[in-house]
């Protein structure tokens, strides 16, 4: 369970901006070390591809220009890097955070994909790049699971408020005695983070939710999140456009646009299994030349070969590292 770093000095009217400073800290820290625990840069990161989201379950984008136009003030990003459509939000791995911060008029994003596609991954991804460009006293983005989320009973704040203190139990303290209360409510630093729009929330997982409560979650979603708030939101494709097809679904994610993670290609999981198995030329590498032939068909191999997750498993047991407990000799 991770802490804020303490700051010498620290006393009751430290500023929120320095909490969120030391929030960034706690949670690259996290992340960091998530990453490496997962092997996610070895050898090096798959190039996940997406496509935009069909239009039916995202808003419009004249729409989205709209709303980012027209809100009071300056606009999230700049319009002239808006593109004309919602094609251009295609992209790849490295390029999540120029969708989101850029492309994007409203910063508000549904990532779709199937089961095992690299949702999570991309939000991490995300993650590790909105806090490499993130100046002192800015939003901290954390990503948070969705699957503890029951929105019959958890108010959205309340519930988010829980998961900072739960990972970061230095927020537990009381808020500066400049925001200490907001309308008649005290408030601790969790609270205070969010209630300020010092969080940029990375919700992972809808899917996760019992399909009776997806509707009721975009609701409260709504409702709760205000029009400026930057947020992004995972699903698997089938239960978010279930959600949204049902007879009595009247709501979807205001303001949000939408991607839709696409399988590999072949070469591009044939050239990972090879290189992570120290090169096509090693000799470990010849393990994959039988599978490699059923890469980009309907056989179970290839059918689980074409996942980001499937490829995980399989190199995970069939590259073991030095010191790892070794699989089989041939997958």
């Amino acid at each position: 369970m991770l802490t804020i770093p303490a700051r010498p000095g620290r006393n009751a009217d430290v500023g929120l901006g320095t909490v969120a400073d030391d929030l960034a800290l706690a949670v690259k820290r996290q992340w960091d070390d998530e990453v490496e625990a997962r092997r996610l840069n070895d050898p090096y990161p798959l190039p996940v591809a997406w496509r935009t989201a069909d239009a039916a379950l995202t808003e419009p984008w004249a729409r989205l220009t709209g709303l980012a136009s027209d809100w009071p003030g300056t606009p999230p990003g700049d319009p002239a890097g808006w593109p004309a459509n919602e094609a251009d939000l295609a992209g790849h791995y490295v390029q999540i955070r120029e969708v989101f911060v850029n492309r994007v008029p409203t910063r508000r994003l549904v990532v779709l994909g199937e089961p095992g596609s690299g949702k999570t991954v991309l939000l991490i991804r995300l993650l590790q790049d909105l806090m490499q460009h993130r100046q002192d006293g800015e939003p901290v983005p954390v990503l948070f699971s969705l699957a503890s989320w029951d929105p019959t009973h958890d108010p959205l704040e309340s519930w988010l408020a829980e998961q900072l203190r739960r990972s970061h139990p230095g927020l537990r303290a009381p808020a500066p005695t400049t925001t200490a209360t907001l309308g008649t409510r005290p408030l601790d630093l969790a609270q205070a983070l969010l209630a300020t729009g010092s969080i940029v929330p990375l919700l992972d997982g809808f899917d996760e939710l019992p399909p009776a409560l997806h509707t009721v979650a975009l609701d409260t979603l709504n409702r709760t999140m205000p029009a400026r708030q930057p947020l992004v939101l995972s699903s698997r494709a089938v239960p978010y456009r279930t959600a949204l097809a049902r007879p009595d679904a009247t709501v979807r994610l205001n303001g949000a646009a939408g991607i839709h993670l696409l399988p590999l290609t072949p070469q591009t999981a044939a050239d990972y299994l090879r290189r992570d198995a120290g090169g096509p030329h090693a000799p470990a590498a010849n393990r994959w030349n039988q599978v490699i032939t059923h890469l980009g068909t309907n056989t179970p191999a290839g059918q689980a070969l074409s996942t980001p997750f499937g490829l995980f498993l399989a190199r995970t047991i069939y590259n073991p590292r030095p010191q790892a407990t070794p699989g089989p000799y041939g997958p």
